[in-house]
Parts: C-alpha cells; sequence; structure tokens
C-alpha cells in the first residue's frame, strides 16, 4: 500500500525530531523521584521544546528551514554533551538513573504506545492512501497553516497559499503548527500526507503521559498503569478527537497529564528544574488549547493546599519560591536584553492570542449571556457514557456510565498519599462544569470539550478502583474487580471500534486529484466554487490556491471564505449536485466526485473571484 512508505517517513521523521531535541531537557530536567521515567519523557520533552523553539525563531522571520537546522544542531551538541557526562560518571553515582533500568521499563510502554498509534491509523490504513480523515472542517486550516509556516513567518499573508494566513483566532496555537510544518519538511511530505500520522503520534505519546500519571502521581501498580495507557486512548471521545480530527483539542489532551504529572512533581520537589519541566508543559498545553486551563488549575490548586497544610503541620517550609533562586535583575543587568528581546515578541503574538481566547471565553459562561454562536449545530449533546469508554446508549451503558463515576470517586479513597486530594479536586470541580454546561441551552460546543478532557481521567480513577478491589483479601471483592476490569477490555475497545468503523477519509482521492486540475487551467482564470458550504468547500477552495476564487453560498463562521460573486470563467460542483445554472456545454475535467465547466460567457455582473479570502477580524472563542 501507499500509504505504509508515508506512515514510515513521517512517523520516523517526527520520533527523530523530537527524540534529538528531547533528550538533553530530559537528562537536564527529569531528576529526584521522577528520573525512573525520563526515558518516556524524551519523545513528549522533544515534541514541547521543538515546537516552542522553533515559533521563537519563525517570529523573528527565520525561514522554517533555517531554523530546523539551527536547532537540530544545537540539539546534538547538547546530546552529546550529555551522552559523554553520562559515560564518564559511574552508575553508581546517580542511583535514580541507575535504579530505573531504562531499557527495561520503557519496553512495554514504548510498545504500547505504538500500539496506539497504529489503532488510530486505522481509518488511514484502509483508504490505502496517505490522507487527512474524520470530518471536520478544522484539518483545513491546520494543513493550510502548516503551509503558511513552510513558507513564511507564522504572522505573514500570502495570497499564494491554500489559506491566505494562519486564522486570527488560533494566533497563540503557532508551536502546534510549527510541529506538523516542521514534521512535513523533515519528511519532504505534504502537510496532508504527514497530518494524519503525526495526530497518531501525538495519541501515542499522550498514552505515555497517562502512564506516567498513573505511576508517579496516582502510585498505580505497574500493570495497573500500563493497561490504562492503553485503555484511555481508546476512550471513544479520546479517539473521536484524534481522528475526526480536533488537531488542537488534541494538543491539549497530549500537554494535559504532563502538566500534572510535572506540577505534581515540582509541589513536592520544588527547584529550578521541576519548574522548568513544569514550564515546558504548561506553556505549550495553555497556548495550544487555553480552554482546558480549570483541569490543571484546579489540580494544582487542590495540591497546593493540601501540602501547604502538611508542610505547616509540621514546622516546614514548601519552599516553592526559594528554591527557584530567581535571579535578580540589578545583579546581572546584561542578563534581561535578550530575554527582553525574545518575550517581546513572544508577549505581543502568542501571550496576546492566550488572553483573547481565555478572556473571550469566560465572558460568555455566565448564566444570563448567549452561547448561540458556539452551540454546535452538527455536534449536539453527546451522550454522557461516550466520554467513558462506552459503547452505546442504552441503558446498560448509562448505568456503566454511573459505575464508572462511583468507582472513580472510590479510587480517590484508594490512592496513597496528597495526590488523591489534587485528583479529586480536578474530576470534582470540572465534572460540576460539566453539568452545568450540559443544564444550559446552546452550551454543546463547550459541554463536549469539557467532557472530552474528564473522560479520560474519569476512566483512570476507575480502572484504579477495580485495581484496588482486584487485590483485595476477600475473594468476591477480588472476582469484582477482576471482572470489571476484563468488561473495561471489551467494552473500551468496542467504543473505540465504532468510532473507528464510521470514519473515512476526509481528503478524498477525488479531492486531492482537484491540485491537478488547478494546474490545468490557464493562469488568472476565474473558478467559482459551487460545492454546498461545508467541509468538501474548504477543500475544494484549498486546491484551487492558483485562481481567483468565488462562491455565491460560502460556508463562513471563523473559516476564511471566497468572496460573493456570481460571474467566474469556470464553475465546479460535485457530481451529486444539479448541473450549475450558469454552465455551458460538457464538462471539462471530470472525476468520481467532481465536475468542471466553462462558464457562460452572457452571465451578467462582474467578476468579483479574488485569491484574498475572507477572513474574521475578531478574536472568539471557537475551538
Amino acid at each position: 500500500m501507499r500509504v505504509v512508505p508515508a506512515v514510515v517517513r513521517t512517523g520516523a521523521a517526527a520520533c527523530a525530531l523530537f527524540a534529538i531535541c528531547g533528550y538533553a531537557p530530559a537528562c537536564a530536567l527529569v531528576r529526584g523521584t521522577l528520573a525512573p521515567y525520563r526515558p518516556l519523557l524524551v519523545l513528549p520533552l522533544g515534541a514541547a521544546v521543538s515546537s516552542l523553539v522553533l515559533t521563537v525563531l519563525g517570529l523573528f522571520h527565520v525561514p522554517l528551514k533555517v531554523a530546523l537546522l539551527l536547532v537540530i544542531c544545537l540539539a546534538l551538541v547538547s546530546d552529546l554533551r550529555y551522552a559523554l557526562r553520562q559515560r564518564r560518571e559511574p552508575a553508581r553515582r546517580d542511583p535514580e538513573a541507575a535504579s530505573a533500568r531504562a531499557a527495561a521499563r520503557v519496553a512495554l510502554p514504548l510498545a504500547l504506545a505504538v500500539l496506539v498509534a497504529l489503532i488510530a491509523l486505522i481509518p488511514m490504513f484502509r483508504t490505502g492512501f496517505a490522507t487527512v480523515i474524520g470530518q471536520n472542517g478544522d484539518a483545513v486550516l491546520v494543513v493550510g497553516s502548516a503551509e503558511v509556516i513552510e513558507h513564511a513567518p507564522p504572522t505573514a499573508s500570502r495570497l499564494d497559499l491554500p489559506i491566505n494566513r494562519i486564522p486570527l483566532l488560533w494566533r497563540s496555537k503557532y508551536p502546534i503548527y510549527f510541529a506538523l510544518a516542521a514534521t512535513a519538511t523533515i519528511a519532504n511530505e505534504d502537510p496532508i500526507k504527514a497530518f494524519a500520522t503525526l495526530s497518531a503520534l501525538m495519541l501515542a505519546l499522550t498514552a505515555l503521559g497517562f502512564f506516567a500519571l498513573a505511576r508517579y502521581v496516582l502510585r498505580a501498580p505497574p500493570w495497573l498503569a500500563a493497561l490504562a495507557m492503553f485503555l484511555l486512548p481508546l476512550d471513544r471521545i479520546v479517539m473521536y478527537v484524534t481522528i475526526h480530527p480536533y488537531y488542537n483539542e488534541l494538543w491539549g489532551q497530549f500537554t494535559l497529564p504532563f502538566i500534572l504529572l510535572t506540577g505534581w512533581h515540582y509541589l513536592v520537589s520544588p527547584g529550578r528544574r521541576s519548574a522548568a519541566l513544569f514550564a515546558v508543559f504548561v506553556v505549550l498545553g495553555l497556548l495550544a488549547y487555553p480552554l482546558m486551563l480549570p483541569f490543571p488549575l484546579f489540580f494544582l490548586l487542590g495540591g497546593f493546599w493540601i501540602r501547604w497544610r502538611r508542610l505547616r503541620a509540621a514546622g516546614a517550609r514548601p519552599g516553592w519560591i526559594s528554591e527557584l533562586r530567581l535571579p535578580r535583575p540589578r545583579a546581572r543587568p546584561l542578563l534581561w536584553i535578550p530575554v527582553g528581546v525574545i518575550a517581546i515578541p513572544v508577549a505581543l503574538v502568542l501571550i496576546r492570542g492566550f488572553l483573547e481566547k481565555t478572556l473571550s471565553a469566560f465572558a460568555v459562561l455566565a448564566p444570563w449571556t448567549s452561547l448561540a454562536n458556539w452551540h454546535g449545530n452538527s455536534l449536539g449533546f453527546l451522550p454522557w457514557p461516550h466520554f467513558v469508554g462506552m459503547p452505546g446508549t442504552n441503558w446498560l451503558n448509562v448505568v456503566a456510565f454511573a459505575l464508572v463515576c462511583v468507582l472513580a470517586l472510590f479510587a480517590l479513597t484508594r490512592i496513597e498519599g496528597d495526590a488523591r486530594w489534587a485528583a479529586a479536586a480536578m474530576v470534582l470541580a470540572t465534572g460540576l462544569i460539566a453539568l452545568y454546561f450540559r443544564l444550559r441551552a446552546e452550551a454543546e460546543l463547550f459541554f463536549f470539550k469539557d467532557m472530552a478532557f474528564l473522560g479520560p481521567y474519569l476512566l483512570l480513577l476507575a480502572l484504579i478502583g477495580l485495581g484496588s478491589l482486584a487485590r483485595a483479601k476477600r475473594g468476591y471483592l477480588a472476582a469484582l474487580g477482576l471482572a470489571g476490569i476484563a468488561a473495561a477490555l471489551v467494552l473500551v475497545p468496542i467504543s473505540a471500534a465504532r468510532e473507528i468503523d464510521g470514519t473515512y477519509e476526509f481528503a478524498t482521492r477525488w479531492v486531492l486529484q482537484l491540485s491537478s486540475w488547478d494546474r490545468a487551467l490557464p493562469p488568472h482564470t476565474s473558478v467559482r466554487i459551487d460545492v454546498p458550504p461545508n467541509g468538501i468547500q474548504l477543500w475544494t477552495m484549498y486546491m484551487f490556491k492558483d485562481h481567483p476564487l468565488s462562491s455565491t453560498k460560502p460556508l463562513g463562521g471563523f473559516f476564511p471564505y471566497p468572496t460573493l460573486s456570481r460571474k467566474a470563467d469556470y464553475v465546479i460542483a460535485e457530481r451529486n449536485q444539479p448541473r450549475p445554472t450558469d454552465a455551458s456545454g460538457t464538462p471539462l475535467l471530470s472525476n468520481g466526485q467532481f465536475e468542471l465547466w466553462r462558464m457562460n460567457p452572457a452571465v451578467p455582473g462582474p467578476d468579483l473571484s479574488s485569491r484574498h479570502l475572507i477572513d474574521i477580524n475578531k478574536v472568539t472563542i471557537g475551538s
């Protein structure tokens, strides 16, 4: 199949970039009690660090290929330095690293991560060629944003590209588009062909985060952490977010377990290294998906409160500020010059984008405000059971959802240490937020986003509860726990299978063929797009990037769209539509999905077609 070489190239390119950029940060920052999990953090750290650094270079108008060369060379130098240092130091001088037994500890998690990625790629393997799968128009803007980054600075506007500019409301999300652009560039693939593979890889890295969170923070036994690592990515909504594809939300889901992991590590082991490690993930996560803010906020507030009370009762100081040993500006004034040079463009673009999204979200959350523009016509209120891996919506699935919630609450009483309070604060607070949105009119989108993040953590806690029962001394409790685990091993994969079975290619082979039609038409001739206002219209617009475009019924919303015009040189429509009334003669070009005609020159009015796409000019909540 043609799809396999493309998947291998893209996956190898992304893994190589992330490994090169993540090895040195992992060696430098993952220390102390977190050191045994260092090998599992190399790729996630590399994804975060490379994305952020490439974004900063891009904001300074460094071309992507030059930025990639700089980043990779500097990373390789740092990697060599740490590799030589570790080789010179005997294992007895680093007991944490010695106890990790990295090769043995990471084999199973990495194998499960690969399996998760392959499962997420089943819809694309079924098509036989590399393309975008699912049914979400956001994907068109994501690959278009990667095209912008490949050819211009992220803030640029280019009429010769499929998407003139990265959407204004996505300005805080530049790092995750740099990840796609960088992967596509290294693999020498079109972003359309690299998209699904990178998305599957990010799901696999999310699974590593679930494993580390379960082991380090929630203190689950290794077998149970591995079970959760496999099942949580197969939660129906987690798979839905990955393959449909909600790329921005996917990166939010990827960073969240690592934010919780590293944030907790900082609370229990404050210092410069743990603070920097936490900062890498929290910055990327909040830039990629600001709407996930309540999850780490409530988790860390719960952890902060219980840790502070216990330390105060013991007469100790937490050291959350003092251990940072922040430099004093007056002591080294020259140090702050490069910091300011970097911080200014970051603040003007990325931080501004985060604040705009966050404040616009808070502005509509009050009960007396309207959510009319954000109720998700095509989404609706998804059933509660789907968010915790249940395959259906009948009463048995509702009962199973209730059992998951009960088991999650039971697990909070069984988790050792203070982490139970942090987890309880996050789950209970965000659960109430979900209930609030479910009871509000037109809040489908916000309900979906909140529960899509909360669902896998409810499932994680439920598995921990089942594991606790399975280890009980009483036989009937152990039998109940094992039966519950067996049921989870059946029901959760079935739920993922149902989502996968109903997912097909978004950019079909006929859609991709339109790029050759674009090249075949005479230069400067215009095309009117009569495709209905949906995702296929977006792809049609995307493929005819070299010609002035227009439409009589553009999709609009927060999507860029062609100008309104009746007259053009050509008109294109789908084969299942009625023949356009302004078409002349027989179709000039035709394939299994589209037909293109010359337009009747007698059509009245001016030709207003343009290569400039109309875009929104203000930030709203969006996706």
